[in-house]
């Protein structure tokens, strides 16, 4: 794969990621007292813990998803993104082997639920920490916002 190439993919790959997260957390942040009991459905925190990550998390996605789109901080927030998906994945590869039926409260309210955790959950999550890991290990920042102005800003000197 050329250059150009790679960076256009991992462009991509940021993106993706950054709308994803963004997206995830909109439902969450307008109603973590929901979000709450997706979290304690795992059964892998303490009860007390989950409205505080319930008002918490959701914040952490967005603003690593807003960071990922902008291009700003990317190496950060695709470590965070990273971090947070691998603990996901970890929470579902969890609940499927002990066999319990909830909803992943992934995207939206278990009342809208996309599903039980499944296989499915466990190979989508496992391809989204696979792309947000290439982002934090493959990513040069090329496309950054940072990056955009001042190779426009440098074209502009030039051609003044």
């Amino acid at each position: 794969m050329d250059y150009s190439r790679k960076t256009f993919s991992l462009l991509i790959f940021r993106l993706f990621i950054g709308v994803l997260f963004v997206f995830a957390s909109v439902h969450k942040i307008i109603d973590p007292a929901e979000f709450a009991v997706s979290v304690r459905n795992y059964m892998i925190v303490p009860p007390s813990w989950s409205n505080v990550i319930a008002l918490t998390l959701p914040w952490v996605e967005l603003v690593a998803g807003a960071l990922l789109i902008i291009g700003i901080q990317t190496k950060p927030a695709a470590l965070l993104t990273t971090i947070m998906l691998a603990v996901f994945l970890g929470a579902v590869i969890y609940a499927y082997a002990i066999g319990l039926d909830i909803d992943c409260g992934c995207f939206s309210s278990s009342s809208a639920s996309e599903g039980r955790v499944g296989v499915y959950h466990i190979v989508r999550d496992a391809v989204l920490v696979i792309i947000s890991g290439a982002v934090l290990f493959l990513d040069l920042g090329k496309s950054s916002v940072v990056n955009l102005i001042l190779a426009r800003r440098a074209y502009r000197s030039e051609t003044a």
